[in-house]
């Protein structure tokens, strides 16, 4: 339990904790009108300190963050194990808190010795600690179990949302965080309540993905799975294709030589076809021509001559028939060159013709060659072909079993999540004793306060526990902040029934603003009873103005209150000051 709050601050108004019923009494009526803010006597920022001492993030604090209280520690002295403890933390290092070293003994804590009595450890590690204190993490578990912070703020609420509904700690709370937290308070099976919670979480993201993923496939941005397979398969046959060539391939280190005999062949080839075709027009026109030579005749040209009418002298008609003679010599002369030639060239077609032959043979067998066996950058390229295909094959196959382990994981999911509520329904009715001690409680608080016992209703649905709290008066003024204040004492009760947890109960005056003045006073004799009863620590800070003195019959307040600010000046209030409004930064 907390014994003492205190400070270095030489005017802050130190307060001593007993057990059982505390008070906390602003001696005004006007600080029931206390906000977030600066203003009031101090009873919230009292709630504040502790919650600091107990490593409360600082950053939005806005009046432990003042200025005017920089290089303030404030102190927390408590009871743990039977051991008297302290807590110190500084406003100006709110990232390291001194605390007694006994606390972190058998912890494996990075502890930085200061003295005999303290260590300094870091904020994140005193969390640890104050879990590990009192609520030690249960053993075969691996889900997350709640902390002590998460706790905390169910037993020491803090800000107006906070006493608007039992199940929220503060604004803006998650579902699953708060069904974690009560389950935990209540004694339920949170470990499975946390299974569930990340299950459905997974099945989520798998959802929004898969609802991204179809708005690109309506869109044309993306193919769908039948579109992938249908790809695969005709990836797949290229593949087989360019496996099957590779294991076929004879590689010949004389491959280059044999192209570049091949071409050579080529070359051969197209020169011969190309003399043969010239020689062959060439003999063909030889042979017409030799075929047109007239036959000689020496009498010809005389005759000719004379049937001119002319008239040869006879040493002329000598030198005449030696002129004929020598024409008949020339067209015989011709008409045997022109044999010889028609024969030359003939022998030359067919010499050519073999040759033809020979390299045509020789090119067929290169080619059989070639088409058999390759080089070894025409293997490599071959190799890269096949090993892009088989990249990108194996993408493919990858896109496609993302796809299908998706669909299969949201399956699974949701599969393992009505698999655990159905064994969270079962454990639900396991636990039924223990149910029903939560619920008898919460009643017999609920009918103490209206006259009729109130319900609270645990049950399993989609998302895992649900919690439902009703008083048959709910909803009338300061109705749903009696739910709030029945369950925090029925969860005090009962682990301090049991002789676990953080054994304190802290409520703001706020909880009683707008509560029916005949259920204010049973609430505070409620409190004092049971925490007398069960063997916790309960806090309240009231403001003296709102106390329904008329309804408490022979119970009287002042015998509880440990702290009594005023207004009457600044001593009168916590701090012992009244902090000055912030400056506003310039924007």
């Amino acid at each position: 339990m907390i014994i003492r709050v205190w400070s270095d601050l030489a005017t802050f108004k130190e307060v001593t904790f007993q057990d059982g019923f505390n008070v906390v009494l602003a001696d005004t009526a006007e600080d029931s009108k206390e906000t977030e803010s600066t203003n009031g006597l101090g009873k919230t920022t009292l709630i504040r300190i502790v919650h600091f001492c107990l490593g409360m993030e600082t950053g939005r604090d806005k009046v432990l963050s003042h200025p005017d209280l920089a290089n303030i520690s404030f102190c927390l002295d408590m009871s743990v194990g039977g051991a008297i403890v302290t807590v110190k933390r500084n406003t100006s290092t709110p990232k390291q808190v001194l605390v007694s070293s006994l606390l972190v003994d058998g912890l494996h804590i990075d502890a930085k010795r200061i003295d005999d009595e303290f260590v300094q450890i870091g904020t994140d590690d005193w969390k640890r600690v104050l879990t590990h204190r009192f609520y030690p993490p249960a053993h075969g578990i691996t889900t997350r179990q709640p902390s002590f912070r998460d706790i905390v703020l169910y037993l020491v609420r803090l800000g107006k949302a906070a006493f608007a509904d039992p199940q929220m700690a503060f604004q803006g709370q998650s579902g699953p965080g708060k069904r974690l937290n009560v389950s935990y308070l209540l004694g339920l099976n949170w470990g499975l309540q946390e299974n569930i919670h990340e299950q459905l979480a997974s099945r989520g993201h798998l959802t929004d993905a898969s609802k991204v993923r179809r708005a690109a496939e309506e869109a044309g941005a993306e193919k769908s799975i039948g579109e992938l397979e249908a790809e695969r398969v005709a990836l797949e046959s290229q593949l087989s294709a360019k496996k099957k060539e590779l294991d076929s391939f004879n590689l010949r280190e004389d491959y280059r030589d044999l192209e570049k005999r091949l071409g050579g062949i080529d070359r051969d080839l197209h020169d011969a076809i190309n003399e043969n075709f010239s020689d062959g027009r060439l003999r063909d026109y030889y042979q017409e021509n030799s075929s047109d030579v007239p036959e000689a005749d020496t009498t010809r040209p005389i005759a000719i001559l004379q049937e001119a009418g002319a008239v040869f002298k006879d040493e002329t008609l000598r030198k005449l028939s030696e002129v004929a003679s020598f024409h008949e010599q020339v067209y015989r002369n011709r008409k045997d060159f022109l044999k010889a030639e028609v024969t030359r060239l003939d022998r030359a077609i067919r010499a050519r013709d073999a040759k033809i032959d020979a390299l045509s043979s020789e090119k067929q067998q290169l080619l059989t060659v070639l088409r058999t066996s390759g080089a070894i950058d025409t293997l490599i390229t071959l190799q890269r072909t096949h090993t892009d295909l088989n990249a990108r094959h194996q993408v493919l196959i990858s896109q496609i079993d993302d796809r299908k382990s998706i669909d299969r994981r949201a399956d699974e999911l949701t599969a393992a999540i009505a698999r655990d509520r159905t064994l969270l329904k079962q454990d639900l009715e396991d636990r039924r004793q223990q149910v029903d001690e939560v619920r008898a409680l919460f009643a017999e608080f609920t009918q103490e306060l209206y006259g009729r016992p109130g319900r609270l209703g645990v049950d399993v649905g989609s998302n895992g526990y649900s919690f439902s709290f009703t008083i048959d008066r709910q909803g009338s003024d300061g109705v749903d902040q009696m739910v709030v204040f029945c369950f925090d004492l029925t969860v005090a009760s009962v682990w301090a029934k049991r002789g676990k947890g953080f054994p304190v109960l802290i409520h703001d005056s706020s909880l009683f603003a707008d509560v029916d003045p005949r259920q204010y006073a049973k609430a505070l004799k409620l409190a004092a009873d049971n925490s007398a009863k069960y063997g916790f620590q309960y806090v309240c800070c009231l403001n003296v103005g709102s106390i329904p003195k008329d309804h408490l019959g022979e119970f009287s307040i002042e015998p509880y209150v440990r702290l009594r600010l005023n207004d009457v000046g600044p001593e009168g209030r916590l701090l012992g000051k009244q902090l000055p409004p912030r400056e506003k930064t310039a924007a």
